[in-house]
């Protein structure tokens, strides 16, 4: 009898589920108030469709949603409540409109990362402004400019370290090199201290790598968030046996908020010209529970691992490119040269951003770097979005509340925009200067990345003070201290072929590696 009760509940249970399956999937196909947009039926009945191109196939949505553009229209539903557009027509309305619009972001396309206190992923537009007001200041152009003697006593480390490897001739990994650049600037402008991983002799890219690996799983992670919290829950022993790469990534973040902690507890550093991030936070008018160390813990990841990742890898992009397009690298010294006579003295930031071939070649290196690979989600909670297609003769309204995305890697390669988009050249940008306003790498309008500015600024220092001084085999002029020369690293080791949150090449790369000879 009890077994007979057991099957009943059984089938009970099948029934229901079954049930409301089919509610479900009927509720979001047919009356949905994005019911009347196009796309596959089986994205938008349920996001295993999702979870099978980017967990299971690791990262390729990106180019199904591709196809599906070319299949249902310039605007998709890719899941059940996202709509995805492939128009440079929407961009302005949807991510800049008028500064009295809100623009929150989408709780589901945050919560694959472990930093919910972070500026960057808070969904809320007005919580967002508050916290962006505290960042503000520090990010400024004028506090990046008065940051130049770190960056540059940075750099100096970094040209020693290439003449150690040029007269050593032994193969540098420059992936790695420019992670610990990028990540000493970014850890002693957070908090007056860093780990000088530039003179570690192999440039320790322990940070960078676990960081990448905690973002390996952000797939994972935004279909079951559980699992992100079972792991932070787990003891370090268990977890490590676990997920041993998600453990690491823990463990750095640790790290970074045990530095943050130490920053709050300490005054200023008196060896500084500047105030450090956390020391501004701290002396901004937010309320007392934005400033715990859960939250600047939190905002102290972001901006480290944010600091490392996107601007070193663009750098790497910028090289191998560079060192491959001699006509461009040539052009380039050239005009550093007539710019920065004497190589002994850094010259003022203000002069680099005002190079117009430097600035067009940092562009082009973002353009192929895309920051972030994958989608930017925006909503706009209060009003219905009206979205004109100038080349189609044709306008949309999308109901309140409603995720609306563009993909970074699709729009770099929009050839409508960027004709020849696989192909480095920066003549694009001084032949058309307003191209900057489909360069997506930082966001735009009130969501745009605080960074930009300090991330633009290692971008000029770092390649006037390389190019400045070293050539390729191909293009070497006179006063050059040696040569920069690729090693065994082809086009496919800077090309994005997944979308794992940031891009990932084929999986046999060993990195850009260049060796520098005379």
């Amino acid at each position: 009898m009890a077994f007979i009760n057991y099957l009943s509940l059984l089938q009970a249970a099948v029934f229901v589920g079954i049930t409301y399956c089919i509610v479900l999937v009927t509720r979001r196909l047919y009356f949905s108030p994005l019911s009347h947009f196009p796309g596959s039926k089986l994205a938008i009945a349920t996001f295993w469709y999702q979870f099978y191109y980017d967990v299971i196939l690791s990262g390729q949505y990106v180019w199904k949603v591709r196809d599906l553009h070319k299949k249902y229209g310039p605007i998709v539903r890719i899941n059940p409540y996202e709509l995805h557009v492939d128009d440079p027509d929407f961009l302005e309305d949807i991510f800049t409109g008028p500064g009295s619009h809100k623009r929150d972001k989408w709780e589901w396309a945050t919560r694959g990362i472990a930093v919910p206190g972070a500026t960057l992923v808070t969904n809320g537009h007005d919580l967002h402004r508050v916290r962006r007001a505290a960042l503000n200041p520090s990010f400024s152009k004028a506090s990046v400019r008065n940051l130049q003697p770190l960056i540059d006593a940075k750099l100096d480390f970094f040209v020693e370290r290439l003449e150690e490897f040029h007269k050593s001739g032994e193969v540098m990994v420059i992936n790695h090199a420019f992670a610990a650049l990028t990540s000493d600037i970014a850890s002693e402008f957070s908090f007056g201290t860093s780990n000088d991983r530039i003179r570690h002799p192999k440039f320790d890219p322990s940070f960078h790598d676990n960081c990448i690996a905690g973002l390996d799983l952000n797939h994972l992670m935004l279909q079951f968030p559980i699992i992100m919290k079972m792991l932070q829950a787990l003891p370090d022993s268990i977890a490590y046996r676990t997920n041993p790469a998600y453990a690491m990534h823990l463990a750095e973040k640790k790290d970074v908020v045990a530095q943050a902690a130490r920053a709050m507890n300490s005054p200023k550093s008196s060896n500084t010209q500047y105030r450090t991030i956390f020391h501004e936070i701290l002396n901004s008018k937010l309320p007392p529970e934005e400033k715990t160390l859960a939250r600047l813990g939190d905002e102290a990841m972001t901006t480290v691992a944010a600091g490392t990742i996107t601007t070193a890898w663009t750098l790497s992009v910028a090289i191998y490119y560079l060192l491959t397009s001699p006509s461009v690298l040539k052009n380039l010294k050239t005009e550093l040269e007539n710019a920065i006579p004497d190589i002994s003295t850094p010259p003022p930031l203000a002069l680099l951003e005002n190079l117009p071939y430097l600035g067009a070649c940092i562009q082009e290196s973002i353009r192929l770097g895309y920051g972030a690979s994958g989608r930017l989600s925006i909503i706009a909670p209060d009003e219905a979005m009206v979205l004109k297609s100038q080349s189609k003769g044709k306008e949309w309204t999308v109901p309140p509340g409603t995720p609306i995305s563009v993909t970074i890697l699709l729009l770099h390669h929009d050839e409508r925009i960027f004709p020849d988009s696989h192909t480095f050249r920066p003549e694009r940008w001084l032949e058309n200067p307003r191209l900057d306003k489909y360069l997506y790498s930082f966001g735009k309008g009130t969501r745009q990345c605080v960074g930009i500015n300090l991330a633009y600024a290692e971008l000029a220092l770092t390649l006037a003070k390389i190019f400045r001084r070293y050539g390729s085999r191909e293009c070497k002029f006179e006063g050059d201290v040696g040569v920069l020369e690729l090693w065994e690293t082809e086009e496919r080791d800077v090309v994005c072929v997944a979308d794992m949150f940031v891009p990932k090449v084929w999986k046999g790369s060993q990195g850009v590696r260049v060796r520098i000879v005379d």
